[in-house]
């Protein structure tokens, strides 16, 4: 899209919105009004300039979009996604390192739109799992996680979730695998033998932390200068969010190798 297509479509909710809605089908300009709420004095001179600029089509009472507007609508949602995940808190993306994520789940960071933010925890509890990530982990049946970062609490943690039947996966990277071994290693072993349990080393570089559940998506970004922050956390409970955390697993997966035992 070129910067005065840009300006047409985004500077105007009344267009973005009208070119959303048409994107499902031709409409009247009463259902216009009608879903979109708004009076005729109000969206007549947008939808002018969208016909002016051939993105509109009026046949009628019945207003459709034209080729090069099914081309233009087809391309927004995406777009709107990226700028909504981004706006819900600007400051977290800017400071973090958003380049971490492998490009093939980078290009979808769309799919994060109705994500939410972790509360920072208090002083008393800086270096705990976070309190909200604990509580929807403990009502999870299915989990599949990274972890770039050792965590003394996560070895006794997930070896719990596989004595109570869930189905889990972790994947960390070596030198995580390593330091367990060695000071986990019985707790390790004993995870080993459930057959609802497995784990993965990944010899890569990877650099965030996640967990996808079958209840929600928790994505730890390091920050710009690549530390850790142990402070805040994306949350997402919505189904393609989730779906997006599956796929970040299944992409460290495929190139990692899997632990039967130590």
């Amino acid at each position: 899209m070129n910067s005065q297509l840009l300006e047409l479509i985004f500077l105007s909710e009344k267009r973005k919105d009208l070119l959303l809605f048409l994107k499902d089908g031709p409409k009247s300009i009463s259902e216009i009004r009608k879903n979109l709420n708004v009076d005729l004095v109000a969206i007549l001179p947008q939808i002018k300039k969208l016909r002016d600029n051939a993105l509109i089509i009026k046949t009628g009472d019945i207003y459709t979009l034209s080729p090069l507007g099914i081309a233009v609508a087809g391309k927004m949602k995406p777009i709107i996604d990226v700028l909504t995940v981004f706006g819900n808190n600007y400051e977290y993306w800017i400071n973090h390192a958003v380049e971490s994520i492998p490009a093939p789940l980078r290009e979808r960071l769309g799919e994060l739109a109705n994500c939410t933010f972790s509360e920072p925890p208090d002083r008393t509890r800086l270096f705990e799992p976070h309190r909200e990530f604990v509580e929807n982990l403990m009502k999870s049946r299915k989990i599949n996680g990274t972890a770039s970062i050792f965590h003394p609490d996560y070895p006794s943690l997930f070896l719990s979730f596989a004595k109570k039947g869930a189905e889990i996966s972790i994947l960390v990277t070596r030198p995580v695998y390593e330091r367990t071994k060695e000071e986990y290693g019985a707790e390790l072993s004993e995870y080993l033998k459930f057959k609802n349990a497995s784990f993965y080393v990944c010899s890569k570089k990877m650099e965030l932390s996640h967990v996808a559940t079958d209840r929600f998506l928790s994505l730890t970004l390091p920050f710009s200068d690549g530390t850790f922050d142990h402070k805040e956390d994306v949350l997402c409970f919505d189904p393609v969010a989730i779906q997006w955390g599956e796929d970040l697993f299944a992409y460290y997966r495929n190139i990692s190798d899997r632990i039967i035992e130590i």
